[in-house]
């Protein structure tokens, strides 16, 4: 199994001016991961796969996907709560 680290940003506004929090969630992928690749996990959604980086020193992919951004009459907040029932975590809360 690989390790890995998804990692996701939540921007404040649309123009990705003002980051709001980093979104993570870490699973094991029975193969290593490939750019463009989307991984599901029941409500869990990736989101496609723009970069991934090997972290020698935890022995885990990092693994940059999609960012969100809020959209005319959906808040950031809204968002967050969103990404939180679908099991993201945030760096912030240190949810696990």
């Amino acid at each position: 199994m690989y390790s890995c680290t998804f990692v996701k940003y939540l921007w404040k506004d649309k123009d990705k001016k003002r980051k709001f929090k980093t979104l993570e969630k870490n699973i094991s992928l029975p193969f290593p991961p490939t750019i463009g690749l989307e991984v599901g996990d029941g409500e869990w959604f990736s989101g496609k796969i723009e970069r991934i980086v090997w972290d020698i020193a935890d022995e885990k992919f990092i693994i940059k996907v999609l960012d969100i951004t809020p959209k005319d009459g959906v808040s950031a907040e809204l968002l967050l709560d969103v990404a939180l029932k679908q099991g993201w975590n945030t760096q912030d809360l240190h949810l696990q």
